[in-house]
């Protein structure tokens, strides 16, 4: 299975906006990419400093509650709340560095960890995030979704901050999995490797990116599935039990 390489950085755009992009609530993860466009989230990202955005169709996706200043990334779930792969997660006393869609920089630290159920573990901040830095959602489990994802498109992340679009190949066991079809291509493909575990990828429901899985594996790309009724009951309790401002408040959305 060919997938396309991103070695070459593409030049040449226009200045970088101010204002982040809209994006309509019918909007599917499909009608996002522009085929061979820079698929970099940040211009130029600073982990002490504020980072500049890409100015690329990457823009129109809001990674501000992804922690990229560690290989082993961390994603909030709730305003206090980060998940993280189990086998590669960050340690008590951690920094955690978020950007907001503008690249304002805010720092937290990790005060807990607690592993979750299979590959996934939580990670208490020390205080909450402010407004303006993304809590992404999980799905509602239900019966027959698992078979209503399949083929759907995803965006995925790597440790070098790049967006890709895979499709949806299986979800079975509390588990999904992704390949990238070049016959559809309709972004940059990349096949996983060596510290790209924990890093998040997301469907699009109204509009908003939604957490549906933390790479546990290479290839292109399979973990825990964030829309299992399992994980998210194990995960719920573990975020009860760690506390924080706001405990009780994953937010689930119905694919």
């Amino acid at each position: 299975m060919a997938f396309s390489i991103t070695t070459a950085v593409i030049v040449g755009c226009a200045a970088v906006s101010n204002t982040a992009p809209t994006v309509s609530r019918n909007t599917k993860v499909a009608d996002m990419p522009v085929l061979y466009d820079n698929p970099g989230i940040f211009k130029t990202y600073s982990s002490t400093g504020d980072s500049v955005m890409n100015n690329t169709w990457t823009r129109k996706f809001d990674a501000s509650g992804i922690s990229f200043n560690d290989k082993r990334t961390c994603t909030l779930v709730t305003s206090q709340h980060v998940v993280m792969a189990a086998h590669y997660k960050r340690p008590v006393k951690s920094s955690v560095v978020f950007h907001d869609r503008e690249g304002k920089r805010l720092e937290r630290f990790i005060i807990a960890v607690k592993n979750v159920h299979g590959d996934c573990a939580v990670g208490l901040l020390n205080e909450p995030v402010p407004t303006g830095y993304k809590i992404y959602p999980l799905l509602v489990p239900y019966e027959g979704l698992a078979e209503k994802l399949k083929g759907e498109f995803v965006l995925v992340t790597d440790q070098k901050k790049n967006l890709f679009v895979h499709e949806v190949r299986s979800v079975s066991n509390g588990r999904i999995a992704f390949n990238f079809d070049a016959e559809k291509q309709i972004g940059y493909g990349k096949i996983l490797i060596k510290g790209d575990s924990g890093n998040p990828s997301f469907i699009m429901v109204d509009g908003q990116p939604v957490l549906i899985e933390t790479h546990h594996t290479g290839g292109a790309g399979a973990g825990p599935f964030y829309g299992d009724a399992e994980l998210i009951k194990k995960l719920k309790a573990q975020i009860r039990s760690l506390g924080g401002a706001s405990a009780e408040s994953i937010r689930l959305v119905r694919f």
